[in-house]
């Protein structure tokens, strides 16, 4: 018995890479269509059933208005998913659960973020991979 409880608390211990935020790619125009170059595009990112902490990346738009982020990976345990996913529950209705990743537009005057429909884009552990257009607004 004290065997098979070593075995399990060990294999809890035991950290496992996962899918943090997928491959994203993202096109940037103006409301008039026209590709924005040097606009900063930012990932963000978090897994709220594994840290406590978000991540971000920062890239800026070629002279296509593209953008091009790679996969990023994330290592967690079970008995770490066990705290946060408990930690995350007493947050009652408001709590958030899972990998979740957006992408925005900010710079050179414009502002924007990937949506769909009327909502913005939230990924949520998958697919492997996102393709995005945002239409960036003036901001002033």
């Amino acid at each position: 018995m004290v065997l098979l409880a070593a075995v399990v608390l060990l294999s809890g211990l035991y950290p496992v890479r996962y899918l943090a935020a997928p491959r994203w790619e993202v096109w940037v125009v103006n409301e008039a269509g026209v590709p924005l170059q040097d606009v900063s595009v930012r990932l963000s990112y978090k897994n709220y059933s594994a840290e406590s902490d978000s991540h971000e990346i920062t890239l800026t738009t070629d002279s296509t208005g593209h953008v091009l982020f790679s996969q990023q990976y994330g290592w967690a345990c079970l008995i770490q998913e066990a705290f946060y996913i408990a930690a995350a529950a007493s947050g009652g209705v408001h709590a958030s659960f899972g990998r979740h990743a957006f992408v925005f537009v900010f710079g050179r005057g414009y502002d924007g973020t990937a949506v769909s429909g009327n909502y913005v884009t939230d990924w949520s552990g998958s697919p492997a991979e996102m393709v995005s257009k945002i239409t960036a607004r003036r901001t002033n």
